[in-house]
């Protein structure tokens, strides 16, 4: 395996492979245009790959799924991804219970569809289940009911407000509508009481 040409981070071997690699293993190596790498293919695989994993996670969160595809689409050598990943793991750069945590909380869907998404992006239903018990025993509350009371009141607002459009748009004063539509809620309220 010789490498044929070098590029800014990028070096190109006879194998077709193209590699992404920094100054620093560059200089570690003192790697070289025609130099036969194929004693050190896997340390600078492995190197390069856990170099290029730590700059992904440090632009955005991923899963330990997410993180093994974009590394497999840079890289050829699947086991030194699979090694780099794992050390990504042990050193807790990677924890996918946390990710799931943090998603379940920033997102205001229901649990069902939560739990298909982060299922698709390669988290175990064990995991979301143990994520979604640290939330509820954190906060002390049920975060789905709390997530659907919130999107059934604002329903209800964006009703309301499609309703007084509709009436200012048939020619009703404003002041008229609020105050009949207040008016009506009130009775509405004790009438349900």
């Amino acid at each position: 395996m010789i490498i044929e040409k070098i590029q800014k981070n990028k070096l190109y071997l006879s194998t077709g492979e193209i590699m992404d690699v920094s100054p620093l293993i560059r200089q570690k190596y003192s790697l070289k245009v025609n130099d036969n790498i194929e004693g050190l293919y896997d340390e600078i695989s492995y190197e390069a790959s856990l170099e290029k994993g730590i700059f992904l996670l440090s632009l955005r969160d991923r899963t330990k799924k997410e993180l093994q595809q974009k590394l497999n689409e840079k890289y050829r050598n699947s086991r030194m991804i699979e090694k780099s990943v794992s050390k990504l793991v042990e050193l807790g750069y990677i924890n996918d219970k946390d990710y799931a945590v943090s998603y379940i909380m920033s997102r205001k869907y229901g649990k069902q569809r939560i739990a298909y998404n982060l299922m698709q992006k390669g988290i175990g239903r064990e995991t979301i289940e143990e994520a979604y018990f640290s939330i509820e025993e954190e906060y002390e509350r049920n975060i789905e009911d709390e997530k659907l009371e919130k999107a059934i009141e604002k329903n209800i607002k964006k009703e309301e407000n499609k309703l007084i459009q509709y009436l200012v748009r048939q020619g009703f004063s404003l002041n008229k509508i609020l105050s009949k539509y207040k008016e009506f809620k009130e009775n509405n309220d004790m009438e349900g009481e």
